[in-house]
């Protein structure tokens, strides 16, 4: 039975290639849609605008782990190969809804204060159609 109500966003979760991103905190999904001019001697003025190139991005700040399933060696291994990746993020209920795609790792990062955890963030850049799928 699929989540009703408002969901709990620590059940949200980005997936690649179907595992899990190891101790992730936060997960964004962003989508923008670029416009394109459309104005001419007959706007009186104004400015005018259709659509244009859609695209979006899924993000994640995850907690640093040797031993991760997935995580900061793994992300890093994407990055460097250059890797097209399937994305899903998603509950662990099959019958919730999920925002899937494919994309190219373009930002990653680790940072160590002293005497504190070690975290990071990784962005992948979606490449090609977004579903909105169960």
């Amino acid at each position: 039975m699929a989540t009703t109500g408002i969901v709990n966003g620590t059940n949200l979760k980005i997936s690649i290639g179907g595992t899990a991103v190891a101790y992730t905190t936060n997960a964004s999904v962003d989508f923008t849609m670029a416009t394109r001019d459309t104005t001419n001697k007959d706007s009186a003025g104004w400015s005018s605008s259709a659509e244009g190139l859609r695209s979006g991005t899924i993000s994640g700040d995850y907690l640093f782990a040797f031993d991760a399933t997935y995580g900061f060696e793994e992300l890093f291994a994407a990055f460097s190969g250059r890797t097209k990746l399937t994305v899903k993020l998603a509950t662990s209920d099959a019958a919730d809804k999920a925002i899937e795609g494919e994309g190219y790792l373009t930002a990653l990062n680790a940072a160590a204060p002293m005497e504190d955890t070690i975290s990071g963030s990784f962005t992948i850049q979606f490449t090609g159609a977004i579903t909105f799928t169960t």
